[in-house]
């Protein structure tokens, strides 16, 4: 259950700072947190260990997403939640509801924005401090918007039902859809690597929020 309380109070603020900005994100984002780990721990849904866990996951989260980004907040969230799960590994219906809930939040705006940074990190050169942009790469990213958390969904819902063929067409499917961009390259390789790059990351974050719902099931 903690692990699941967990996801969803990330899942919250993260819905959250989809529509505010600047300090007034900070703030509410902070005592939307803070409300969260109060009422899990006067609703008895996690004792001790369960509410220190909570916090230093909420706060971990927190720090990373503002000062190194989607990528690491996610990653540490994967560990943490990962952690709390192997502490308190007992099954029930609501944990796995509440777990379904935040990863289908998480897995939407957040997971474009972890591939997003992942693909720019991996942009990056020997000496630069930030990537650079490519114009070419605006009209691309508003598809995605939509086709990276609608593929991460499926994935998810044909994991949990057992269709692991379906999924392995789905990935098929995508490769075979973007075939005409890649050897359009003209060598360089550029697009390729970002299309597997991006793909990687995106299934791995669908994977691990299946894994999660698949252990809390009862």
């Amino acid at each position: 259950m903690t692990a699941a309380v967990l996801v969803a109070m990330v899942a919250g603020a993260e819905a959250l700072g989809w529509r505010l900005g600047g300090r007034t994100r900070l703030f509410a984002v902070m005592a939307w947190l803070v409300i969260a780990l109060a009422a899990a721990g006067v609703t008895g849904a996690v004792g001790g260990w369960g509410a220190a866990g909570l916090g230093l996951g909420a706060g971990a989260w927190l720090v990373l997403r503002w000062r190194w980004g989607a990528d690491a907040a996610i990653g540490s969230l994967v560990v943490i939640a990962g952690l709390l799960l192997l502490a308190d590994p007992e099954p029930s219906r609501a944990a796995a509801i509440l777990a379904g809930l935040g990863s289908a939040v998480l897995l939407t705006h957040t997971a474009n924005d972890v591939c997003r940074d992942v693909i720019a990190r991996a942009r990056v050169l020997p000496g630069e401090d930030a990537p650079a942009e490519r114009a070419e790469d605006a009209p691309r990213l508003r598809g995605g918007r939509f086709i990276g958390p609608l593929e991460r969904w499926l994935i998810v819902g044909l994991a949990l039902v057992g269709a692991q063929a379906v999924i392995v067409g789905l990935m098929a499917a995508k490769g075979i859809g973007r075939f005409p961009e890649i050897s359009g390259d003209r060598g360089r390789g550029s697009t390729a690597e970002e299309f597997l790059v991006g793909s990687l990351v995106s299934w791995a974050l669908a994977g691990a929020a299946a894994l999660l719902i698949a252990v809390l099931m009862p």
